[in-house]
């Protein structure tokens, strides 16, 4: 039989219905929702926000409707280094996402621009399934992104170059920008198709962002060129720092290297195996220094080495699906949250399955800021969100580990916590990877 029809309704409905636990329940959920029904009321209460290793609070910052969660999580694992170094509490510290945000931006044009300059099938199905097409200038991004940003153009103090609504509200941006770089992209192709010199392309690509800088400048602001910044220390003395460009800035006061933290990975999908480096084809934004790269480690790897850095007090960038089973007013995130098991019989997809079928993925950046152990083993994790201190825990999930174990999927360490193993594996030649690729 190849079809449903009305005789196999009525036995899906006699059986339904023979189970008066299921009217039951049915009412319950039209009356209440989902996730309030099913809700474990123990789970909440099991999940206490109490860690016995946890770096100093700070200022939680909101991404509102954005999608720059992977600059705020970088913001959130620098700051306190560039507070130490201003001689400033890290509560009275902001940096600017925007500056971030606007070289982002730009360099992704560019690298997509050289991409299809230097690619030698432009045809667009070669192109259609490379995905070139789909993620040109994405406003989201990985560690290697924000560390390619910073290292090239500095960063300066929030105050020197705040948000616009239209920063904080992406979305018009980002369609108006993407559809004039896939413009530019055409012209790009025909010029290849007419067989221009790359020398005559690349006078033309000036040409494309100029006018990228001009929109950029015009929707998120012009970004400075230097800055005199001015602010009080922990003593409440005013201290002023004159004529710094944002560079300068960044390396007076940043003074942690950001190419010494690696991305280690727990992708246990078919085609990635552990002890292996991956990389990301095309998707970044400095050209050739950006590209998403992991070393993919088992999950209780990544946990110990999570808990070496936190003890020494640096934060953890990290990466995670966190769309199911978290409670965003309590701040809870337990794989036991909701009683779908028992309410719907429903059976879940183990972490290797839900990235084989691309059911999950690391669409979400945060930062690790707290674990309580016991007997050496982490119970729960702090984890630093970009929502603002409204809901949660002041702003923080409390991740219970059994959701560590299913949904955190890259984080990123000092190379100085890693094992001479794990050293070792990263000489590894990198496997390419397609850019749709579920990591």
């Amino acid at each position: 039989m190849t079809h449903i029809d009305l005789e196999d309704i009525k036995k899906f409905s006699k059986k339904y219905n023979s189970n008066p636990n299921n009217k039951i329940i049915e009412n319950a959920i039209i009356n209440n929702g989902l996730e309030k029904t099913c809700l474990n009321r123990q789970i909440l209460i099991e999940n206490q926000p109490i860690y016995n290793i946890e770096l100093p609070e700070s200022k939680r910052l909101d991404q509102e409707s954005s999608r720059k969660c992977w600059i705020y999580a970088g913001i959130n694992m620098i700051k306190k280094n560039i507070a130490d170094n201003l001689k400033v509490d890290v509560t009275k510290i902001d940096l600017s996402d925007n500056y971030i945000a606007f070289f982002d931006k730009l360099e992704k044009a560019n690298n997509f621009y050289e991409t299809l300059i230097h690619i030698e099938d432009t045809s667009f199905e070669n192109l259609n399934q490379l995905n070139l097409f789909k993620f040109p200038v994405v406003e989201g991004g990985y560690w290697e992104g924000f560390y390619a940003i910073i290292n090239k153009y500095g960063i300066v103090p929030l105050a020197y170059m705040p948000n616009t609504i239209s920063s904080m509200a992406s979305t018009a941006m980002e369609e108006l920008y993407t559809e004039k770089v896939k413009k530019d992209a055409l012209e790009i192709i025909e010029m290849k198709e007419k067989n221009i010199t790359i020398k005559e392309i690349q006078t033309y690509k000036q040409k494309y962002l100029q006018e990228n800088y001009e929109i950029l400048s015009k929707i998120l602001g012009e970004p400075p060129c230097f800055i005199d910044y001015e602010y009080k220390n922990k003593q409440g003395e005013i201290q002023r720092i004159s004529n710094l460009t944002p560079l300068e800035f960044k390396e007076k006061y940043l003074t942690i290297k950001l190419e010494d933290f690696i991305t280690i990975g727990n992708i246990p999908m078919h085609n990635k195996e552990y002890g292996k480096v991956y990389q990301l084809n095309y998707l970044g934004n400095v050209h050739k220094e950006s590209n998403a790269k992991f070393l993919n480690l088992p999950v209780e790897e990544l946990k110990t080495l999570v808990i070496k850095q936190l003890k020494d007090g640096i934060p953890v960038w990290m990466a995670a699906h966190i769309k199911k089973l978290r409670d965003i007013k309590s701040g809870v995130l337990d794989t036991r949250l909701y009683n779908y098991e028992q309410t719907m019989h429903l059976k879940r997809l183990t972490k290797k399955e839900a990235l084989d079928t691309k059911d999950i993925s690391p669409h979400h950046a945060m930062t690790f800021v707290g674990v309580n152990l016991k007997d050496e083993k982490p119970e729960r994790w702090k984890v630093e969100d970009s929502y603002g201190d409204k809901n949660k825990v002041n702003g923080c999930y409390i991740m219970n580990d059994n959701f560590f174990e299913e949904f955190v999927m890259l984080i990123i360490i000092h190379k100085q916590y890693l094992s001479e193993n794990q050293l070792e594996m990263l000489k590894q030649k990198s496997i390419e990877l397609p850019i749709d690729d579920s990591i």
